[in-house]
């Protein structure tokens, strides 16, 4: 087995791999999150003794979670992204770099 340092990661596409996570774990959570609130806000009836419509809570905290929740994992892990690999490039000289050991394939000669 061979053994390889990473001496440095290039920024942006590790910020945009940790951005697409974010957005994809984003959208499970928004649907349970609208799923959940979906279900306590069907309960309260539309309009209250004083008049007031509540039927925007179901939208926003519904529907909303759906659309807001990937946007804010895209954009935690965009920042993510970059803070990781700018202190990994900064830290790496000092420190040493992540070793990677990788397997070597014995394939036949052809």
């Amino acid at each position: 087995m061979t053994e390889k340092t990473i001496q440095s990661i290039q920024v942006m596409p590790l910020a945009l791999m940790l951005a697409c996570i974010g957005a994809a774990i984003g959208l499970i959570v928004g649907v349970f999150y609208s799923l959940f609130f979906g279900a306590i806000f069907s309960m309260i009836p539309s309009t209250t003794q004083t008049g007031v419509d509540l039927n925007f809570l179901r939208v926003i905290f519904g529907v909303g979670a759906i659309v807001i929740m990937p946007v804010m994992g895209f954009i935690g892990g965009l920042i993510q992204g970059l803070l990781y690999a700018f202190l990994y490039n900064v830290l790496a000289p000092r420190i040493g770099g992540v070793r990677l050991r990788f397997k070597e394939d014995n394939l036949p000669p052809q």
